[in-house]
């Protein structure tokens, strides 16, 4: 009886395992998707999704410009101020400056020609960046995005040293080969090197490392970022074309920073010859830090448009407009701070303000097979009402206090090349 249940048993499973072959071959794949003719491919990433929905990702390459602003403010001038004065004495040459005599204190020696302003900055560039975005395309056509921009930084720089541009005036006792800003209200600590030989003097006749300076350089610095966050949603279809709605958050990061670097080298000699030296407690830096950072909701609306769609596959373009009202949470700071780092003085304050803000972008792009497209396109960001630097030194190290000013109009503005896929 047992042996007749078995028997039984292996028969019902060899006719399960022996059914019809045409049923074994009508069951999907692993990677086959219900309604999806596309060929199954092994990999982790599935197959292309029939219904156009899914995850996809796009990397671009952008080159931009962020529009450069900062104020022309006169820095410096060709000659020095004797701040102790340079007393003749009975009998000859004051002991304290030695060929240096008769100035009364305060006196200014120099031609006071125009050496270094904070707009001799060179030529405007461009900055490499590049963009990420992540998405997921629903089957009604709904698009959920986020997207990050991030340019590179951009440096101009300038700088005034000993030879001005007028070889046959360097004054009689030399005079225009040195450099003076009118920075005061500084401590002991910033009064640098004594500039005239023989050592030693008992006094210092050009007190402050920006009086009687030889080397005087300035630095701009420029970044930007911008997060998007974005909803698109069909409004309007044809065969051919679409218009769609746009909603969501923005982040935008102007920052900026101007440096300012002077440096009073003592001048050591033999008797024979002479050579300039420079220590770090007769060095200085002065940086003044503006950054923007804003926040807000986005709206807008894009276009797309099918221009052809062949064996060639299909070419399209797309328009976008967003606008969005930002609050511009502005970080200022500004500091004098000599190189070693011995003594500082800094100021720091933040402010707020409204920034509207519209984005323009057009792209025409390619889609060689499904799920996988080609961009290029120009874009162009307007921000009103930021603020900027148009005098961006503050002379009075017991109370700085730098201007800054609002900016009517800023862009930044390039082209963007990239590639997406959809997994």
């Amino acid at each position: 009886m047992r042996n007749r249940w078995i028997i039984t048993g292996l028969l019902v499973a060899a006719g399960l395992l022996t059914g019809p072959v045409g049923s074994a071959r009508a069951e999907p794949t692993a990677w086959d998707v219900s309604g999806n003719e596309e060929f199954p491919v092994w990999a982790p990433i599935g197959t292309y999704q029939h219904d156009g929905s899914g995850w996809y990702t796009g990397c671009e390459f952008m080159i931009m410009h962020t529009q450069r602003i900062v104020g022309d403010q006169l820095i410096a001038v060709r000659g020095l101020v004797l701040t102790t004065g340079t007393p003749s004495f009975p009998g000859g040459a004051s002991p304290l400056t030695p060929a240096i005599t008769g100035f009364p204190p305060g006196t200014f020696l120099g031609s006071g020609e125009e050496a270094l302003r904070s707009g001799d900055l060179g030529r405007s560039t461009w900055q490499p960046g590049y963009r990420v975005t992540l998405g997921y395309r629903m089957e009604n056509g709904w698009n959920f995005s986020v997207s990050y921009l991030h340019l590179f930084e951009a440096k101009y720089s300038g700088a005034a040293g000993v030879q001005g541009p007028n070889f046959s005036n360097p004054g009689g006792l030399g005079q225009n080969t040195f450099l003076f800003a009118p920075v005061y209200n500084y401590s002991p600590f910033f009064v640098g090197q004594n500039p005239f030989p023989p050592i030693p003097f008992f006094v210092n006749p050009t007190s402050g490392i920006w009086n009687g300076a030889s080397d005087m350089t300035i630095l701009f610095t420029q970044r930007f970022d911008n997060w998007d966050l974005a909803g698109r949603f069909p409004v309007f279809e044809t065969e051919n074309a679409r218009t769609y709605a746009i909603a969501g958050g923005r982040f935008s990061w102007l920052w900026e920073r101007f440096e300012w670097r002077t440096v009073k080298p003592s001048l050591v000699t033999d008797g024979i010859s002479f050579q300039f030296q420079e220590t770090p407690d007769s060095a200085a830096r002065y940086d003044n830090t503006l950054s923007q950072r804003m926040y807000g909701p986005m709206v807008g609306s894009g276009y797309d448009v099918i221009l052809y769609s062949g064996v060639a596959g299909a070419f399209a373009c797309n328009f976008e407009c967003t606008g969005s009202l930002l609050v511009d949470i502005a970080k200022k700071r500004a500091k004098y701070e000599r190189e070693d780092q011995v003594t500082e003085a800094k100021r720091a304050q933040t402010d707020n303000c409204i920034v509207p803000n519209v984005d323009l972008s057009l792209n025409l792009s390619w889609m060689p097979v499904d799920g996988l497209t080609f961009r290029a396109g120009v874009n162009l960001f307007n921000y009103f009402n930021t603020f900027s630097m148009q005098d961006p030194v503050s002379f009075n190290v017991g109370a700085i206090d730098p201007p800054y000013t609002k900016q009517f109009y800023r862009y930044v503005a390039g082209c963007n090349f990239g590639i997406a896929y959809t997994w």
